[in-house]
């Protein structure tokens, strides 16, 4: 007769190689993954064959000049009344809301279609400004803030009373 031999778990080596390709090491990405899969099969199979959605990423860029911040923001579609800007000394909160409703109506035929785009996005800014002096403009799908610097704080001369 053999005898059985048995393995413990610290004689067990993974393929170190191939482990990070197939699988994040970050717990969360690595939860949110098997998460989704799970909801997706279990509780809303058909969500598969649906359009996915789709999230928007507003492109930001910050540029300096000697007295103000310019803040340029891409907004493809969004005009002004869809837009809120909203300024804090030291951030910038880009909101708006575009919802557009298309009908066509023919002999025997009537067609709809409804479109909802909602974004959302705050930038930290590299310096303190002041909020109240901050302008906002848009043309073309292209977003504008104007924000003033912030003045510096004051040292305070200190005299000796003798």
């Amino acid at each position: 007769m053999r005898a059985q031999s048995t393995i413990t778990p610290r004689e067990v080596k993974f393929p170190t190689s191939t482990w990070p390709k197939a699988f994040s090491l970050e717990p969360e990405k690595f939860f949110d993954t098997w998460n989704r899969l799970f909801n997706t099969f279990a509780y809303r199979p058909f969500e598969m064959l649906s359009v996915p959605e789709q999230t928007f990423e507003i492109p930001v860029e910050i540029s300096e000049t000697e007295k103000e911040l310019l803040v340029t923001a891409e907004v493809p579609g969004f005009a002004e009344k869809d837009l809120e800007v909203r300024v804090e000394p030291g951030r910038v909160f880009l909101t708006g809301k575009l919802y557009e409703n298309k009908e066509e109506k023919g002999k025997k035929m009537l067609y709809t279609e409804r479109t909802y785009n909602q974004i959302f996005r705050y930038v930290d800014l590299p310096i303190q400004v002041n909020p109240n002096d901050a302008t906002a403009t848009v043309k073309d799908g292209v977003l504008k803030i104007t924000l003033h610097k912030a003045q510096p704080p004051k040292l305070v001369p200190i005299s000796t009373i003798s």
